[in-house]
């Protein structure tokens, strides 16, 4: 009898373990963008964010010391922004999601890169993309 007990104890113990540590569900937080390119220095980047539904974009901020962004809301799935500052390749921008575990429902779009001096240059060879997380 006890040790039926025991062994009933245990098995509980082990299934509250297991629930306790359950991390399933969505966790909302901030994904990091980076900015790939070959120029050196930039002082500003237009770019677009979009979600695939059910997915939504609850804020974008820059990334890059120094830096600011500025954003219009288009729907709660696109968001078009510009940062200015001095950067170049590295992080750029965050995005706040309610779910950080479903990246591959944003995608990103750079659209164009601008010099410090504000001249317009060429984005051959320059991308967004998400960093690991």
């Amino acid at each position: 009898m006890r040790r039926r007990l025991g062994m009933r104890l245990i098995i509980v113990a082990l299934l509250a373990g297991a629930v306790l540590t359950c991390d399933s569900g969505p966790k909302a937080g901030e994904l990091t963008v980076e900015l790939v390119t070959p120029r050196l220095q930039l002082g500003a980047a237009l770019f677009r964010v979009t979600a695939l539904e059910p997915q939504t974009i609850d804020t974008v901020t820059a990334a890059c010391a120094g830096c600011q962004a500025f954003v219009a809301r288009v729907s709660d799935r696109e968001v078009r922004g510009i940062v200015t500052g001095t950067f170049g390749a590295g992080p750029l921008f965050r995005v706040g999601v309610p779910d950080r575990g479903a990246g591959e429902a944003f995608s990103f779009a750079l659209q164009q890169l601008a010099a410090p001096d504000f001249h317009l240059v060429s984005g051959a060879g320059s991308s967004l993309q998400l960093l690991e997380r």
